[in-house]
């Protein structure tokens, strides 16, 4: 298919920063609508950033999160605040954050597809001289926690 159309269909979403279980953006949209919560990694990515973070591929680097799984009932919903909230406005558009479909890595080891919003055109101009957060993770970055980069140095 030559243009092929990116779909909506219900998946997990990987978050990785402020949508994380127990930060403010978990609370706003995430609380009360999920049917299950895992932790996981997304491999080949970093984060970038303080107070708002995002994700720019980095190989052999890894990024801390969580894989959020929808209640069905209530995905339409969660996703349009979810895009709301990163800046998605669709697919090939000037976008603070993109939403794509990776493969992430649960604490079981398993592996699972999962949306991510990865950082978009906009953010990576805004935040191009922001430094790399420590080991991937966010909450303990945000906790002051020295936590050493996850990987591969450069």
């Amino acid at each position: 298919m030559a243009n092929a159309v990116f779909t909506t269909e219900q998946k997990p979403v990987f978050v990785y920063g402020t949508l994380r279980a127990g930060q403010g953006n978990y609370f706003a949209i995430l609380e009360g609508t999920t049917v299950q919560e895992c932790d996981a990694v997304l491999d080949d990515y970093t984060l970038f950033g303080s107070g708002v973070p995002f994700a720019v591929q980095r190989d052999g680097r890894k990024v801390v999160g969580e894989v959020m799984d929808v209640d069905p009932e209530l995905w339409a919903g969660v996703l349009h605040r979810l895009d709301r909230l990163e800046g998605y406005r669709g697919e090939g558009r000037n976008n603070m954050y993109d939403r794509k479909v990776r493969t992430v890595t649960l604490a079981d080891g398993s592996t699972i597809e999962a949306y991510v919003y990865l950082a978009g055109e906009t953010s990576r101009r805004w935040f191009s001289d922001c430094e790399e957060i420590p080991g991937g993770d966010f909450v303990k970055a945000e906790r002051g926690e020295s936590v050493p980069f996850l990987g591969t140095s450069d």
